[in-house]
């Protein structure tokens, strides 16, 4: 019953025009809040391609950025790239990015991958539902900074073109020691 009603969320979320990053005010509006401080610790999805879970409590210590895409994500397609960028160009200083498919059937993860030629570590929440639950996912791409703490510091909905945002937030978190 629960699974069509996200399904749709997502869906419109990836077709429609991008919003505002959480926070923001757009057409006089304010943005839906984020999950600002909401813990990501007690999260664990699944690895992928192999066997295993993947838990954000590892990550403690680290500064996060989790991003949440699907093969069938227009936005998500041009975002991957750039997520891909930031992964090279913050590791020497210890930030992990994270891309997390919520592809029902993986069967076309590896070809988008490769086509993409992404090779971010790739987590699996099948529906979205683990991400919607802890972290109040609605639309697609969705993307966190999560501090040293383990907790929510920066929520962009979809996608605008380019990552700015994403690496103010990180690099003020960097700065801060968060």
């Amino acid at each position: 019953m629960r699974r069509p009603a996200v399904m749709l969320l997502v869906l419109v979320g990836c077709a429609g025009t991008p919003p505002a990053p959480s926070g923001a005010k757009t057409q006089g509006l304010a943005a839906q809040p984020s999950p600002a401080g909401a813990s990501v610790s007690d999260i664990t999805l699944g690895n992928y391609p192999g066997p295993g879970k993947h838990s954000f409590s590892s990550d403690r210590g680290q500064v996060v950025v989790i991003d949440a895409w699907a093969t069938w994500c227009a936005p998500c397609v041009r975002s991957l790239p750039q997520l891909q960028a930031l992964r090279r160009d913050y590791a020497k200083r210890g930030v992990r990015v994270y891309a997390v498919s919520v592809d029902e059937d993986r069967a076309q993860i590896p070809s988008f991958l490769a086509a993409a030629r992404v090779d971010l570590p790739v987590l699996l929440d099948p529906g979205g539902f683990v991400l919607e639950d802890k972290l109040k996912l609605k639309q697609m791409p969705t993307t966190w900074v999560v501090d040293r703490n383990g907790h929510v510091r920066y929520t962009q909905e979809s996608f605008d073109g380019n990552l700015e945002d994403i690496r103010a937030q990180v690099d003020a978190l960097l700065k801060d020691g968060q």
